[in-house]
């Protein structure tokens, strides 16, 4: 029986697209690089990808390979986020009826994302939005040596909650949470209300598909 909820982040629980597209042209700015697409949608298909591949897209191939280069990049980028997250990252929608509802029925619900520079900022980011009392764990990729989609991070927070794959559940907006939860074996839900789109996620063959978070209010009872 399900006893656990395991949330992706950004684009899951959180809607940050606007903190980050701002802290990378801040970034960008300051290095004298051109800023992301200022449509939305073709600045996310970059932005959504793993860490060194945005660099890569972002940062002709010689700084790219510089590394002190990419180290001040990513300072630069992380000290951006800090002075916006606060002002501009929201919840997504119903994102605490859920985790209000979940912990009222006694599940255990995590945290599992990719973050690795901006991981210190989840649990203020959480707490300022009120619900960083009802997360029972945060796994980032600092605590881990493979990222999503390897199932290593989902494994870890399930192992540090005392419950088997099969008592758990993964919700995320990306390919990689799927492909992840599923390695792990566990139930997987796509979320279509994040940086991916229901036709994008159709082809990786999650549990169940859904468009508002509250239908997971439903498993609760009635596991599929």
């Amino acid at each position: 029986m399900l006893s656990t909820f395991l949330f992706d982040l950004d684009g899951t629980l959180l809607d940050s697209k606007k903190p980050f597209i701002i802290a990378y042209n801040r970034a960008l700015a300051k290095n004298g690089l051109p800023p992301l697409p200022a449509d939305e949608s073709s600045a996310i298909r970059i932005l959504r990808q793993p860490a060194d591949k945005i660099i890569m897209d972002l940062i002709d191939e010689k700084k790219a390979l510089d590394q002190r280069f990419v180290e001040a990049f990513t300072e630069d980028l992380r000290e951006a986020y800090g002075e916006v997250y606060e002002s501009h990252t929201s919840l997504s929608p119903f994102a605490k009826e859920v985790i209000v509802a979940l912990k009222s029925n006694s599940q255990k619900i995590g945290i599992v994302t990719s973050r690795y520079s901006f991981a210190d900022y989840i649990v203020p980011s959480l707490n300022q939005m009120g619900v960083g009392k009802h997360i029972d764990i945060i796994v980032t990729s600092q605590d881990v040596v493979s990222t999503k989609p390897s199932p290593e991070p989902f494994l870890l927070a399930a192992k540090k909650l005392s419950r088997g794959p099969d008592e758990c559940v993964v919700i995320g907006d990306s390919p990689e949470d799927i492909l992840a939860g599923k390695a792990a074996g566990m139930l997987t839900i796509a979320y279509t209300g994040g940086f991916y789109g229901i036709e994008e996620l159709s082809r990786y063959n999650s549990d169940l598909i859904i468009d508002d978070l509250r239908k997971l209010l439903v498993l609760v009872n009635n596991p599929l």
